[in-house]
């Protein structure tokens, strides 16, 4: 039992991007389906213009969820079991996923004024998944 938790911990600390990733995205998933259409309430944000709905509106919905909370799994499960086939599913499903909430809370952020810095983060996460996906794993199944 020892043996395969310090196995654990070592797969853990070898692929922490992917882990991180993981279990960041995982808990961005929950988030969202803890706060299904916050963005549409008025004491969030004020009410936007319909083509500012239109380009973020998705962010808070319960199928961006569900695939944030699937890649996640994917990503952890990669990780946990040290297979690099779930490792490259779960960057290539979240690659997508992050790259248009940057989109999104850019359009936010720069275009409606409103200050907002999840455009920010969502643009480092993105350029950190390609920095690792670039690099890619180094062990084999």
């Amino acid at each position: 039992m020892v043996n395969k938790l310090k196995r654990l911990g070592q797969r853990v600390l070898a692929y922490w991007s992917y882990f991180s990733y993981g279990l960041f995205t995982l808990i961005g998933g929950l988030y969202v389906f803890a706060h299904l259409n916050y963005l549409d309430d008025p004491r969030v944000t004020p009410p936007p213009a319909m083509w500012e709905r239109d380009s973020f509106g998705f962010a808070d919905d319960w199928w961006l969820a569900s695939l944030l909370v699937l890649a996640g799994i994917i990503l952890l499960i990669g990780v946990l079991l040290d297979k690099r086939l779930f490792r490259n599913v779960g960057l290539i499903m979240i690659a997508p996923l992050y790259g248009s909430l940057a989109f999104a809370f850019i359009v936010r952020g720069f275009f409606d004024f409103r200050f907002n810095l999840a455009w920010l983060f969502a643009c480092l996460a993105l350029a950190l998944l390609f920095d690792t996906a670039m690099r890619g794993g180094w062990h084999d199944d």
